[in-house]
C-alpha cells in the first residue's frame, strides 16, 4: 500500500484516473455523474509526488494523463476599455486570464508539440482544448516587443506558441 502523502511503500495502480480528454475514471470505469466529478475535483490537490484526492482522513492517488481539467470555452469582454479573456473549464468553472490565472506554454516531448494551459486554483492546470486554441489563434495579436503571436487579457500578454 502507498502512503500517498509520503510516496513510500509498495506502489499500486491509482484508484482514480483523469484521461487526456478530462474524463474521470474510478477503478477503470468512467464516472458519469457530474456531481460526483465536481465533488472529487474540489478535493483534488497536487504535490511533488503527484495528484491526490485529499479528505480529512486520507489522500488517494489520482493518475492524470495530461491536465486534470480542460478549458472548453472562452469569452472576451471589455473592462475599463481593456480586453479581458474569461475561460470556462469542463466543470463550468470560470477564470479571468491574468496575473492570478495566466496562460502558460508546455512542451510535450513525447508528442513533439507545445500546448497551452491555464493555471487555475491551487496550482492545478487546465489544458486549453484544441477548438478553443484555434479560436484564440483567430484573434491573436503580435506583441511589438517579442514579435510573438498571443492574447492580451487585463494588463498581460500571453504567447500562443
Amino acid at each position: 500500500m502507498v502512503d500517498a502523502a509520503r510516496g513510500t511503500g509498495t506502489k499500486r495502480a491509482a484508484e482514480f484516473l483523469i484521461d487526456r480528454e478530462g474524463v474521470w475514471h474510478h477503478r477503470g470505469s468512467p464516472i458519469k455523474r457530474e456531481s460526483m466529478v465536481r465533488l472529487f475535483a474540489g478535493m483534488l490537490c497536487q504535490n511533488e509526488s503527484g495528484y491526490f484526492l485529499r479528505t480529512p482522513d486520507q489522500m488517494v492517488r489520482v493518475e492524470v494523463q495530461d491536465a486534470p481539467f480542460l478549458v472548453t470555452d472562452c469569452e472576451f469582454i471589455r473592462v475599463d476599455d481593456q480586453p479581458e479573456l474569461w475561460m470556462t473549464t469542463n466543470l463550468g468553472e470560470r477564470y479571468p486570464v491574468g496575473e492570478e490565472y495566466p496562460l502558460v506554454l508546455r512542451t510535450d516531448v513525447t508528442r513533439n508539440e507545445t500546448r497551452v494551459y491555464l493555471l487555475i486554483r491551487n496550482g492545478l492546470t487546465a489544458l486549453v482544448h484544441r477548438n478553443v486554441f484555434y479560436r484564440l489563434v483567430d484573434v491573436a495579436q503580435t506583441d511589438p516587443h517579442s514579435g510573438k503571436q498571443g492574447i492580451r487579457s487585463r494588463s498581460g500578454f500571453y504567447p500562443l506558441h
